[in-house]
This record gives structure tokens, C-alpha cells and sequence, in this order.
């Protein structure tokens, strides 16, 4: 039998898919570069993975990215001002930034309440904002209508979760059906992973939310900062501190760790985005962290199938 040979030798496809591996790395990084220092990106154990990359909005006004999220075509980002290590909440607001490029388009203020803005979830209409505070409580705005006033339109009350090891609000997502969230731990086994169905959440009560209220409660990995769930509905969470991150991905009926792949310090939220891609967001090398070692202050798209 007749093998027609390769145009290329192997070797010269070698090199051309290592280029394509380091194509995001030499593209320029889009959105509005820190203006406070000069330090280069860290590598990362992510690289390989990384299609797109923008700076974090607000970097230069001393914010400090949290939350992710993404609906119709919008990225938007969580984020508090502080630009001391020891201060652990500010000003929140939202950034509303364009996938393509990286530009502020758009946001909004948050309430005097919220001071971290830790998590945030979207229904897939673009209709309701969700938002996880460290303040132990969850909730809810009218998104169009924010994003036209400027300032946060709420939708209902607030609610407040119970003072439970297992109860957090230090992250947030949803799958369409029920809300994910979960508590910051560094090596209490307490804390857990809670789904629940945003009309029991935000269903107007005045008590705060219970652990018995929950859909469903699972084990939750170490240092828990984002979840996302991706096109196929598989459950993904990032974790982190200022010298380690990870991402697991997690079965969604028992809470089993499936993988596990090594990322950057600091890693925060994660987001689905499309074509199959995910998008988290960094806060090593904003100005609150930026003696880490690790700098890497971006809002990025990456291949889960293309992880380490």
C-alpha cells in the first residue's frame, strides 16, 4: 500500500503546534495595562491552555478582581477597592467588558453592604445578576436596569446565610437551575460545597438561610474561590492563595475531585464562555498583591481539554 508523505517533516509540526501553544503568549494583552508597576507576567503551569488575555479592569483605580461571569456576549467582573494587604473589603463595583478586546463597555455600583464581591452568576437570559458576598450573604439585581442606572437595581431582599462552618458565600454559580456556593477554607473540612434553588434562597425571609435548606451539600476542595459549570455540565472549581492555585474538576452528584491541574497563585472566579472555552480571572499583581510573587492581574480565556 501506497503512504503519501507528510508536506512537513513531523518535527516542523512539532514546532508549529509548540507555536500554537505560545501564540497567546506573544499576542498583545488587550483592556488598560497597570500604569503602577513594571513587572512582567509570571509563567504559569496555565500557559499552554490560554487563548485570551486582558488586563483586569480597574487594576490602575486600585480594584481588586473577584467575581466572573458570563451572558449574551459580555464578560463581567466582581470587584472591591483596596490597595492594602491588611484591608479585605472597599467599594464594590461591577465591570461589564467586551470578550473580543478587553474593553470596559459598561457597570455598575454595588450597595455599601457588599465589600468583596466574591462571586456572581447570571440567568442565561441576562435578565438577573447573582452576587456572593464574604459578608455571608447572597444577592439578587435586575441586570439590564443596573447596568442603564449605574448603581445595583435589587431584586428582592438579600439573604443572609446562618453562622454554620458548612455555610459560605466566598463564590457562586448556576447551572439554570439551582445557585452553588460555597466557603474560602484553608484546612477546615467543614466547609461545604451548597446547591439550592434561588426562589428558596431569595424567597423573602427575614431568618438567614440554613444549611437544611440546600438542594444538595458536598465535600468542597481547599482554598475554594470560583466554580463554573461548562457546556456539558460539568462542575469546575478554581482555588488558590498567594502562593498556590488549582482546578478541579468535581462530579456534581457526590463531589468526587474527577482532575485536578495546577494554575497560577491567586486565581479567582471562572466563567463558560463559548466555544467551549472557559474564562477565570487573576488577582496576583493587583495592587493589594502585588508584592506576591506571582504576577498575573488578568481576565483570560482557556481550553479546559488543553490543561496540565
Amino acid at each position: 500500500m501506497l503512504h503519501p508523505r507528510p508536506s512537513l517533516p513531523l518535527f516542523v509540526f512539532a514546532l508549529l503546534l509548540g507555536a500554537s501553544w505560545g501564540l497567546a503568549a506573544q499576542t498583545p494583552i488587550g483592556g488598560e495595562a497597570p500604569g503602577y508597576t513594571a513587572r512582567a507576567l509570571s509563567p504559569t503551569p496555565m500557559d499552554a491552555a490560554i487563548r485570551q488575555r486582558y488586563w483586569a479592569p480597574g487594576l490602575n483605580q486600585g480594584y481588586v478582581p473577584q467575581g466572573l461571569s458570563f451572558v449574551r456576549g459580555t464578560l463581567f467582573v466582581g470587584a472591591y477597592r483596596s490597595t492594602e494587604a491588611q484591608t479585605n473589603r472597599g467599594p464594590a463595583k461591577i465591570f461589564a467588558v467586551d470578550p473580543r478586546n478587553g474593553a470596559v463597555i459598561g457597570g455598575f455600583d454595588l450597595p455599601a453592604s457588599i465589600g468583596h464581591a466574591d462571586g456572581l452568576a447570571t440567568t442565561p437570559d441576562g435578565g438577573l445578576l447573582f452576587l456572593a458576598d464574604n459578608g455571608r450573604a447572597l444577592y439578587a439585581f435586575d441586570l439590564p436596569r443596573s447596568l442603564q442606572a449605574g448603581t445595583a437595581v435589587a431584586v428582592g431582599t438579600p439573604r443572609a446565610l446562618e453562622k454554620d462552618p458548612a455555610l459560605g458565600s466566598n463564590f457562586l454559580s448556576f447551572d439554570g437551575r439551582l445557585l452553588w456556593f460555597g466557603r474560602y477554607s484553608r484546612d477546615d473540612g467543614a466547609a461545604r460545597l451548597i446547591a439550592a434553588d434561588p426562589a428558596v434562597i431569595f424567597n423573602g425571609s427575614d431568618r438567614p438561610f440554613r444549611a437544611a435548606e440546600a438542594a444538595r451539600s458536598l465535600p468542597l476542595p481547599f482554598h475554594a474561590q470560583g466554580a463554573t459549570f461548562d457546556a456539558a455540565g460539568t462542575l469546575w472549581i478554581s482555588a488558590s492563595n498567594g502562593s498556590m492555585g488549582r482546578i478541579y474538576r468535581i462530579d456534581s452528584q457526590t463531589g468526587a475531585v474527577l482532575a485536578q491541574h495546577d494554575a497560577m497563585a491567586g486565581l479567582e472566579d471562572l466563567a463558560r464562555g463559548s466555544d467551549g472555552l472557559l474564562w477565570a480571572v487573576g488577582e496576583a499583581g493587583s495592587q493589594r498583591w502585588n508584592s506576591w510573587k506571582t504576577f498575573f492581574p488578568l481576565l483570560f480565556s482557556f481550553d479546559p481539554a488543553a490543561l496540565k
